[in-house]
C-alpha cells in the first residue's frame, strides 16, 4: 500500500503543482495526456501482473529455477511491450487534433505526452524488478524506490516548471520531464537494493538474457495469464480515459473537474491495489500448496479488510468535498472546484465498489483465472459505462456529473460479477479436493 501511494502520489503531485502554478487550463491539457498514456501504459502493466502468482507459486515449492525463468521472460515481454506501445502513443499523436478536444490544450498535452511516452521503457523495467520482489514477499524494497523517486520528481517538478537554478521556465513539458526522470532513479535504486537483499540476491545474481534460458512454452504460459489481464486493466483506464474525452467534449472546466475528483479516487483506488497484490500473492501460494480451504479464508478476509477501509475512504470524501478541491487548482477557479466538490460525493459512493473490484481481481489472478474476468470488465466498463456516461454527459447535458453517475455504475457491475466468480471457483476447487 505504501508502494502504491508513492506511485499514484506522482500523478496527484503532478496535478496539484501543475494547477497551482499554471492554472486550469494547464490542469486539463496534463488530465488529456496522462488519459491518453495511461490507456497504453496499463496494457503494458497488465502483463507484468502475470509474474507474481507464477513467482509465488514457484516459491511455495522451492523451484528457484521457474523463479528464474519468469524474471528472464518476464524482462523480454515487459520491455517489448512497452516498446512497442511507446511507438504507437508517439504515431497516434497527431489524431489529438482530431479528438473534439478544446484546441488551446492540444500543444502542452502533445509537449507532454512526447515525455511521457518515453518514460514507459524505464517504468517497465522497474515494474519486472518490482513484480518479481513482491511475488517473494519482499515489498519494502520497491516501497522505498517508489517513495525516495517521488520526492525527486516533486522537486523537479518545480525546478522545471518555474525555471529555478539557471533552468529555463518548461511549463507542462517540466512536470513530464521531471516523472521520465523519476522512474530512470526507480529501476536503478531498486537494483541495486534487490542486489543487498538475502531474499532477491540470488535471482538478480543469476538473471540472464543468454537465448538459451528462454523458451516458447514459459512465453506462451506469460502471455497467456498477462494478455488478459492487460485487457482488464485496459477496459478500466479507458473507461476513465473515456470519460475525460466526454467530459472534454463539454467543456475545459468539465475536464478540470473530472481530474481532479478522479486524482483523489485515484488515490484511494491504489491503496486498494496494495490489498490486491497481498491477495494475489498471498491466493498463488495457497494455490501452490494445495490448501484450497485457506485460500477462500484469505480471499473472503481480504474482501472484508476492503470493505472497512473504503467505507473509511469514502466517509472522509464526503467531509473534505469542499476543501480537497482548492489543493489542485487556484482559488478564484470557483466553477471548476463548485463541480469537483459534487463529484467528490459520487466519487465517495462508489469507493466500496472500486476498491472491491480491484481486490477481486487481484484474487482470480492468483488462482491463475483471467480470461473470464476480462470479458467482465469489457461489459462492465464498454458496454455499460461508456455509452451511459456519453448520454448522461452529453445528451441529457449533466456535464462530468451525469459521467461520474455512470462510472459508479461500471464499478459496482464489474465488482458483483468478479466476486461471485472468485466465490464460486474456490468453493468448487475444495469440493474437487475433498
Amino acid at each position: 500500500m505504501l508502494t502504491q501511494v508513492g506511485q499514484v502520489s506522482v500523478n496527484l503531485f503532478d496535478n496539484i503543482i501543475v494547477g497551482k502554478l499554471l492554472g486550469a487550463e494547464a490542469l486539463a491539457s496534463v488530465s488529456l495526456g496522462n488519459a491518453v498514456f495511461f490507456s497504453m501504459f496499463v496494457l503494458a502493466l497488465g502483463f507484468s501482473f502475470a509474474i507474481p502468482p507464477l513467482v509465488s507459486e514457484a516459491q511455495s515449492q522451492n523451484d528457484h529455477k521457474v523463479i528464474n525463468s519468469v524474471f528472464s521472460h518476464g524482462f523480454i515481454i515487459n520491455i517489448s511491450v512497452g516498446a512497442i506501445l511507446m511507438g504507437i502513443l508517439f504515431l497516434g499523436m497527431p489524431l489529438l487534433h482530431h479528438s473534439g478536444q478544446p484546441t488551446k490544450i492540444l500543444p502542452n498535452t502533445i509537449d507532454f505526452l512526447s515525455i511521457m511516452a518515453i518514460s514507459m521503457i524505464p517504468f517497465m523495467a522497474f515494474q519486472t524488478l518490482r513484480e518479481v520482489s513482491e511475488g517473494l514477499s519482499y515489498t519494502i524494497g520497491v516501497t522505498k524506490a517508489t517513495i525516495i523517486a517521488n520526492v525527486i520528481n516533486i522537486i523537479l517538478n518545480y525546478v522545471f516548471i518555474k525555471g529555478l537554478f539557471g533552468i529555463p521556465p518548461m511549463g507542462v513539458k517540466g512536470s513530464a520531464l521531471a516523472t521520465l526522470i523519476s522512474r530512470i532513479f526507480m529501476v536503478v535504486f531498486l537494483y541495486f537494493v534487490l542486489l543487498k537483499e538475502e531474499k532477491t540476491r540470488r535471482y538478480i545474481k543469476d538473471f540472464s538474457l543468454k537465448i538459451h534460458v528462454f523458451s516458447k512454452k514459459m512465453f506462451n504460459k506469460m502471455i497467456r495469464l498477462g494478455l488478459p489481464t492487460a485487457l482488464q486493466m485496459f477496459f478500466e483506464v479507458t473507461a476513465f480515459a473515456g470519460a475525460a474525452f466526454i467530459c472534454g467534449l463539454i467543456s475545459a472546466h468539465d475536464i478540470a473537474s473530472h481530474q481532479i475528483a478522479l486524482s483523489m479516487a485515484s488515490f484511494t483506488f491504489n491503496l486498494c491495489v496494495g490489498f490486491s497484490v497481498a491477495s494475489t500473492v498471498m491466493i498463488g501460494r495457497k494455490l501452490g500448496e494445495q490448501n484450497y480451504v485457506e485460500l477462500r479464508e484469505v480471499g473472503i478476509n481480504n474482501l472484508k479488510i476492503t470493505f472497512i477501509f473504503m467505507c473509511i475512504c469514502g466517509t472522509i470524501f464526503i467531509l473534505g468535498k469542499n476543501i480537497f478541491p482548492t489543493f489542485f487548482t487556484k482559488k478564484e477557479e470557483l466553477e471548476v472546484i463548485a463541480l469537483a466538490s459534487k463529484l467528490m460525493i459520487i466519487g465517495a459512493l462508489f469507493q466500496l465498489s472500486d476498491g472491491i473490484q480491484v481486490t477481486a481481481l487481484g484474487m482470480l489472478r492468483g488462482l491463475q483465472d483471467v480470461k473470464i474476468p476480462s470479458i467482465y470488465t469489457f461489459i462492465a466498463y464498454w458496454v455499460i459505462t461508456i455509452p451511459l456516461g456519453y448520454i448522461l454527459c452529453v445528451s441529457l447535458e449533466m456535464g462530468a456529473f451525469g459521467m461520474w453517475i455512470a462510472l459508479g455504475l461500471g464499478l459496482t457491475v464489474s465488482a458483483v460479477f468478479l466476486v461471485k466468480r472468485f466465490l464460486n471457483m474456490s468453493l468448487k476447487k475444495i469440493k474437487q479436493n475433498i
